[in-house]
């Protein structure tokens, strides 16, 4: 399994990345092939609220490292790309559904998604993280979340996580976003967030959040790859070539570098 690995101070980051709705449609609408593609727009969703992967910058423009991955495979396949944005909550549904072409959106490849969609070869793999405020020395360990207020973002394999190991233990509260989800933390609105890794670790790189990581233990991780209707394999095999092109030309580690930091490495 490839990683990301970057250095943020003195600390030795695992990349990661994921995301995800477990909402998906007992049957697909159609949906194009790159035959199609080629002859109008390549339609890409991701959720807009995943700094710094993908977010709405101050002048309206989603910006981010997935989309300009999006933008970097449009250019090696020869097509143009519309990247659009998607509730995360119900991002699968809609891709199986045909309303867009692929997600480009750190989406973490797990069984129950690959029942409702195919993804290309990994680009990263996404971890999960457990989060307190600084002054909070009361949560050592997964026991110590019994009771308290656990924060994940709604649909993200983070929250799936929470729901499946907290019943009966903590309060499972949901966010629609890292943002918000962070600033409940901050805020005192939970006692703990679980979340991936990178991307917390990259909002405090950027800003003064008086949160600290616990050590719980191994938690899971997955590949994150794209995601695009089943049953798509001209357009699987184009994404995947542009993929392997990015990589091999530097152009993947420039994006990697750009979002998520200087030094940052792949395994």
């Amino acid at each position: 399994m490839k990683m990301i690995k970057q250095h943020l101070g003195k600390s030795l980051l695992a990349a990661a990345l994921v995301l995800g709705s477990t909402a998906f449609l007992s049957t697909h609408a159609s949906a194009r092939d790159l035959p199609e593609i080629r002859n109008d727009v390549f339609k890409v969703a991701n959720s807009g609220a995943y700094p710094p992967f993908s977010f709405v910058d101050t002048s309206g423009n989603v910006v981010g490292f997935d989309v300009d991955i999006a933008k970097a495979l449009a250019e090696r396949m020869g097509v143009d790309v519309d990247i659009q944005t998607s509730p995360w909550s119900g991002i699968v549904a809609a891709l199986a559904g045909g309303r867009f072409d692929a997600c480009i959106c750190s989406m973490s490849v797990t069984e129950e998604r690959q029942r409702a969609v195919d993804f290309t070869d990994s680009y990263y793999s996404s971890g999960l993280s457990v989060w307190v405020r600084s002054d909070n020395d009361d949560v050592n360990s997964l026991d110590d979340l019994q009771g308290k207020r656990v924060g994940s973002t709604i649909g993200e394999t983070g929250n799936q996580w929470a729901v499946e190991n907290g019943q009966g233990k903590w309060r499972n509260q949901t966010f629609q976003g890292l943002p918000d989800m962070l600033t409940g933390l901050t805020t005192g609105r939970v006692d703990a967030i679980i979340a991936d890794d990178v991307p917390v670790y990259v909002a405090l790189a950027e800003s003064d959040l008086a949160i600290k990581m616990v050590d719980v233990g191994e938690l899971p991780r997955w590949p994150a790859a794209i995601s695009i209707q089943k049953n798509k394999p001209e357009l699987l095999a184009a994404l995947n070539t542009a993929l392997e092109e990015i990589k091999a030309d530097g152009t993947y580690q420039s994006i990697v570098d750009k979002w998520i930091g200087e030094g940052a490495d792949i395994d």
